[in-house]
């Protein structure tokens, strides 16, 4: 390829080159092999850029360019696949934690159902009825031993079936557990005497 060789001439000059080295290799006429090469795929494209927008360009510059567009679109099918990877991997993290989430669910209904309330809340602090903490440590067994959960959102607490469950739901639920948490561990402190001598009202929660 010279200087000022166009995109025509070249692709011509590759065609000839391969007719001729078909000619030599199975002893056809130069005519005869330039037309087997021009049904190959490559012989095929080669006339495409011969007669194509192209055949008018400088063929150094032309392959240039095209050198250029080719590293281009490596480079964004690299990129798509870095980002296919990415959220393959968020998709893969979020499962993981969806299912994390469910086996902690499934363990705390069973410690739920074993009594665990009532453990908990130990005994009544003064001021509480005993049987009001007996009653909301059978109530939240009994929500266990349905299979309810209690969700919090916009400040209201409901109850779900734990089979129905869905990852949407995490939020709120984490957000139950939180205000659970958070009330037992303020009537411990009251029992331990960190805290006032009694804890007024009671908080709903999973069925205290």
């Amino acid at each position: 390829m010279h200087e000022n060789q166009l995109v025509a001439d070249m692709a011509f000059d590759v065609l000839r080159r391969q007719a001729v080295a078909r000619a030599q290799r199975t002893g056809e006429a130069l005519e005869e092999a330039l037309k087997v090469v021009l049904e190959t795929e490559a012989g095929r494209q080669l006339v495409e850029l011969r007669d194509g927008p192209h055949r008018g360009e400088g063929a150094k510059r032309w392959q240039e360019d095209l050198a250029r567009k080719r590293g281009q679109e490596r480079n964004r099918a690299r990129q798509e696949e870095r980002r296919l990877a990415r959220q393959e991997e968020r998709r893969l993290a979020k499962l993981a934690a969806w299912k994390s989430f469910v086996q902690e669910e499934l363990r705390e209904l069973e410690l739920r159902k074993d009594g665990q309330l009532a453990r908990l809340l130990g005994e009544s602090l003064p001021g509480e009825s005993p049987e009001a903490l007996q009653r909301l440590a059978s109530e939240d067994r009994r929500q266990a031993e349905e299979g309810l959960v209690a969700l919090m959102s916009n400040g209201k607490v409901f109850y779900k079936h734990v089979e129905g469950l869905t990852e949407e739901d995490m939020p709120a639920r984490i957000a139950a557990n939180r205000l659970r948490t958070r009330w037992l561990k303020e009537r411990r402190d009251a029992w331990l005497g960190y805290g006032d001598d009694s804890i007024g009202g009671t908080v709903n929660i999973d069925g205290h």
